[in-house]
This record gives structure tokens, C-alpha cells and sequence, in this order.
């Protein structure tokens, strides 16, 4: 695939308390959270060799991008020796033309505070080619090829490929799912023309004016609109390089390409994408606000296709069908979701082999446990992942568990369903049920806590638990929340004075 791919990291305030943003001590970006024990981005660094894409670039913010790159300098190797493995093996062999070298993999800093700004001040001029915007967070067993097909096979008028998925979590309402949307699109069953994102609305705002205020003007344009509520936004567009003329400022230069495109076609054709020549609208630019996230921007290009008298270019959807898994670990009900589907993946491996885990008394082959640990004698772990340097005392049974890196567990301890950040202590005859953990936070001996968020109040050394610790995070104002999640869909406003009159 000729595309440059670019990896978006945010700063998970979605995550919290398990990624806290208030304290000094905190030391994991959310790039770097396991799932199934393996950092998040990994996974999607995976997906993209598979695509075999022309570059990867890693976007992350100035005081987080040094600790990403030392966090995968170890899997980055470990690509390398594998390449090189491979190689030996097939040089021997007439196969070589599955042998392709390691993606390269490049590391961009940023200083802005959104990702709109991330693509239109800082990625614009690296971008070459089409593109594609992926987040760090998500797992999923969808080929990327399938979704590049439907890229190449986008309408001639598509800047754009959006891609959503359905919500596949079941218990939405244990934890703090984020803010939800009703998304409209263009529901066309003939394939002559494909289905185009149309307009987002907040639950909230539709909550607010108890009415959803659809357009006369998107219904004129398009009248087989389709209102959903379990679409969810999986933050990858697939991007033509249109897009880059049309966010571009420089108006001379976007002269310089229209001249130069006619030049080429005039000499040779071959030269030319295809879209070049097979646009049925003409690329009208029209100003566009970059300076919010990139939910919003592609909100604002999915509203040209309707707003203007003149047609615009619209932006094509993509639903991933429901026998697929798609997962984002932007939130903490997903985060456990994304790592039960990794370990469900590993338990179905070992029962295909017909294997048992060594210890299969205490330990469940649907479980992962990392390095250094130390787990005593009748504890019971299922269904949980475990990280590294954890020490786990006697007779404890933790089920249904995501435990981070270097947690204390004392003994005849009880967690089902939890979240327990790193440096976290669970004390002697404690019980946990359907709770999250703040890293460093030490819970009492003896506590029976059912559904709470345990984290310390800021600038207080003293354990406290604050069942609203997450609700303040994930209300923030839209500066802190566009600071982190650029991917997570944010509060759309009902009329921002993009509409015609």
C-alpha cells in the first residue's frame, strides 16, 4: 500500500484514575498501557505491517514521545530479528516475494494541543501521497486490506473514508463510556453510489433540546438518511491527498498543484491518481476550522456535502460488519474489554494445541502473568492479566482482573472485575468487586468495596475514595479534553454557524 500512515497517542484522560494526569509520579503514557501485557500501540504497529504501508509515524506530545520510543525500543528490535530470521529462511527458497522489510517507523514530537492542529501545522507537509489516521488504542481482527479496498473502491467525489463500528460491550453502564452520539449517514444500498458520513449530534444536546434537529438541508440532498445511536467512532480515516489541498493555506501553492496537474495530464497520464481525472465535483475549498480535534474537522467536511448550494466533496462511511471484533481502549470499560478479547485469543490457542498452562491449578490458560512476579501458594487467577514485578500473596483469587505493573496484593484478597493501576496496594483480606484503582493508591485491610473509583484527592498523601474521581476527569472543559483525546468523539455544539441561511 503507497499510503503514509500516522498514529495519533493521546494522553487518555478517558482512563482515569488508572492513567492519572494530576499527579508527578506518573510515569505511562497511555501509548504505552498494556493490553494482554503488551503495550496498546503495538498491536496497531502490527496491524500496520500487515498493510505494509509506505511509512508509520508516531504522533505523540513533546514530554511523552522520548519515553514511547525507549517504551518499544525492545519490540522494535525484536521486528528487526524477526525480519532477518525470515530472511534466511526464504533467501533459501523461491518464495522471497513474500519477504518485505520492516516498515519504517518514524517518531514526530508535537506542540499543539489538538490533532486538528496536529494535521494541518505539523503533518501537512510530511504528507506526500494518500494517508491514512489511525489512534494507539485499538485491537481488532479486521485485515487492514479489507479496508483499503473499500478505499480505492470510494466514489469519485470522497476526500475521504471514515470507518465506525458497533458498539460490542454489552455492559455499557458499569463504567464511564464516554459520551455517546446520534450519527446520520446516507444508508444507499445500491453500490453505484456508497454510503457518506453526514452529521454527528450529541446525546446531550439532542437531551437538551428533547428533539433531534435534523437539516432541510441534508434531507433535500439526501432523503434515505440514517440516524444510528451504536455507531461508535473508530478514529481511521482514510484520506485521498485532496484533503491536503483542500487544508492547505497556501493558496499559490494549491495554484502551483492545479497547473502542474494539467501539465502532467497533458503529458503523461500515468502520472496522475485516478482521482485526478474521474472527480466529478470540482475541489472547492472553503475555510475550515483546524483548531479542534479531528472528530470535528471530518464533522465539518462530512456537513459540506449538504450545506452549500454547490456540491461539494463528501466523506464516505465505512461500518465494519458485526461478525468482526473491533475494540479501542479509549475508556475504562473498553480497556477491560480490549484485554478479555486478547485473552480469549490466547486461551482458544492453547485449547487448539491441546496445552495446559504449567500451573493450571492456580493459574488459568485465559490468564497472562509477566516477569518477576511472585504468586503464592492457593492463590487463583482466571480470566485476569497480570503484569510485571506483582507480587500476589497466599489463598487470593482475582477473576475478570486487569492488575498493572508492580501491584502489592496481601493475602486472602478477593478482586472480580477490577482495574488496579501500577505501585497500587491491596491490603490484607480485601474484597473488590467491579472497582478501578488509582496507581500508588493502598487500599485499607479488610475493605468490601463493590463498584468505586479509588483515587487520592490532589495534593493529599492520605487514601481516599472518590466515586466522582473519573466523572471529573471525563467532564473536563473541551481545552483538557482535546489535549488527550483526539479520537474520542467530543461534545459536537447543535449550531457552530456552519450552516447556510
Amino acid at each position: 500500500m503507497n499510503l503514509q500512515a500516522f498514529i495519533f497517542c493521546g494522553k487518555g484522560n478517558h482512563l482515569s484514575p488508572i492513567v492519572d494526569q494530576h499527579f508527578e509520579h506518573r510515569s505511562t503514557p497511555k501509548a504505552l498501557l498494556p493490553i494482554g501485557n503488551r503495550p496498546m500501540i503495538e498491536y496497531v504497529i502490527d496491524w500496520c505491517d500487515q498493510a505494509n504501508f509506505k511509512e508509520i509515524n508516531i504522533v505523540a506530545q513533546v514530554d511523552e514521545i522520548e519515553q514511547i520510543k525507549e517504551g518499544l525500543t525492545t519490540f522494535l528490535e525484536l521486528r528487526e530479528k524477526q525480519f532477518e530470521a525470515l530472511s534466511k529462511v526464504l533467501t533459501q527458497s523461491y518464495h522471497t516475494n513474500h519477504l518485505h522489510k520492516p516498515i519504517v517507523i518514524n517518531f514526530i514530537s508535537s506542540k499543539c494541543n489538538n490533532t486538528g492542529e496536529k494535521l494541518t501545522k505539523e503533518l501537512l507537509p510530511r504528507i506526500t501521497n494518500d494517508f491514512v489516521l489511525l489512534p494507539c488504542d485499538f485491537v481488532t481482527d479486521v485485515p487492514p486490506q479489507i479496508l483499503y479496498d473499500h478505499f480505492l473502491n470510494m466514489d469519485d467525489n470522497n476526500l475521504a473514508m471514515s470507518v465506525y463500528y458497533n458498539n460490542q460491550i454489552e455492559n455499557s453502564d458499569r463504567r464511564h463510556m464516554g459520551k455517546q452520539f446520534f450519527t446520520v449517514y446516507s444508508n444507499n444500498d445500491d453500490l453505484s453510489e456508497r454510503s457518506v458520513l453526514l452529521d454527528i449530534y450529541s446525546k446531550e444536546n439532542v437531551a437538551k433540546t428533547k428533539y433531534l434537529q435534523i437539516r432541510n438541508h441534508m434531507l433535500w440532498r439526501y432523503p434515505n438518511a440514517t440516524v444510528s445511536t451504536k455507531l461508535l467512532n473508530s478514529f481511521i480515516y482514510y484520506c485521498s491527498y485532496d484533503l491536503v489541498k483542500l487544508l492547505r493555506d497556501d493558496k499559490s501553492t494549491d495554484r502551483n498543484d492545479n497547473s502542474s496537474d494539467e501539465e502532467s495530464m497533458e503529458i503523461d497520464l500515468t502520472e496522475i491518481k485516478p482521482s485526478y481525472f474521474k472527480r466529478k465535483n470540482k475541489l472547492i475549498k472553503d475555510t475550515i476550522n483546524s483548531n479542534k480535534s479531528l472528530a470535528k474537522v471530518f464533522r465539518d467536511l462530512a456537513r459540506r456535502s449538504w450545506q452549500h448550494e454547490e456540491k461539494r466533496s463528501t466523506v464516505a462511511i465505512f461500518i465494519l460488519p458485526e461478525v468482526t471484533s473491533f475494540y479501542r481502549a479509549n475508556n475504562l470499560n473498553s480497556f477491560m474489554e480490549a484485554n478479555r478479547f486478547i485473552l480469549k485469543i490466547k486461551a482458544q490457542s492453547f485449547s487448539k494445541q491441546g496445552k495446559t498452562a504449567p500451573t493450571a491449578s492456580v493459574i488459568g490458560i485465559d490468564s497472562i502473568v509477566g516477569q518477576d512476579c511472585t504468586i503464592l501458594e492457593k492463590t487463583n487467577i482466571k480470566m485476569s492479566a497480570i503484569g510485571d514485578g506483582c507480587k500476589i500473596g497466599k489463598r487470593c483469587r482475582i477473576v475478570g482482573s486487569i492488575i498493572l505493573s508492580n501491584v502489592t496484593i496481601e493475602d486472602d484478597v478477593t478482586l472480580e472485575n477490577v482495574i488496579i493501576g501500577e505501585h497500587a496496594k491491596i491490603s490484607i483480606k480485601s474484597k473488590l468487586t467491579n472497582c478501578d484503582v488509582e496507581e500508588h493508591y493502598v487500599v485499607p485491610s479488610r475493605s468490601v468495596l463493590k463498584g468505586e473509583v479509588l483515587s487520592r484527592s490532589e495534593g493529599n498523601s492520605d487514601v481516599e475514595a472518590s466515586s466522582n474521581a473519573a466523572e471529573s476527569t471525563t467532564d473536563d472543559d473541551e481545552t483538557d479534553e482535546e489535549t488527550d483525546e483526539y479520537y474520542d468523539d467530543e461534545e459536537f455544539d447543535d449550531d457552530d454557524g456552519l450552516f447556510e441561511r
